[in-house]
């Protein structure tokens, strides 16, 4: 298995991925999923952000990890943050995930970030991938609140 930046050519195959994500988690999936955003979202990251993607030995891509960078409304810290992770549920226990993790890191770095902030919120996996992050040395903090409003 290998990590390697994403192309234009793996949007499609991550705007999918973006479509199994919204439906497996309990709380993504009754939210709306518009491939056609998704799509520009990920053409945007090629330019401006994190796009990765981890393969088999074969070439299959089975998994991705997109991130950005910004600042903290409070100081000029640059923060690098994850938008979305995904490994195909066959690969979860590969190091798939770690491989993409190990990337955004790195990037991180590259960017020169001062700080990683990333996490999760599907509901899949959750303890899983906290501990992964852990692993990288970030601690986790906070808590994210969600509901609907309603019209």
């Amino acid at each position: 298995m290998k990590v390697r930046v994403a192309t234009l050519s793996d949007i499609p195959i991550l705007v999918l991925f973006g479509r199994d994500f919204m439906q497996e988690s309990p709380h993504y999936q009754r939210r709306e999923y518009d491939a056609s955003k998704a799509e520009q979202h990920y053409k945007e990251l090629l330019k401006t952000g994190a796009l990765f993607v981890v393969e088999t030995a074969t070439g299959d891509v089975v998994g991705g990890f997109a991130g950005g960078v910004g600042k903290d409304w409070f100081n000029n810290e640059k923060i690098a943050f994850d938008y979305v992770m995904y490994v195909k549920p066959d690969y979860r226990n590969t190091r798939a995930a770690y491989l993409l993790v190990d990337a955004f890191m790195s990037w991180a770095k590259i960017v020169g970030a001062d700080r990683v902030q990333a996490g999760t919120t599907t509901g899949v996996k959750s303890r899983a991938c906290t501990r992964l992050y852990q692993h990288f040395g970030l601690t986790e903090y906070g808590v994210v609140l969600d509901g609907v409003l309603e019209a």
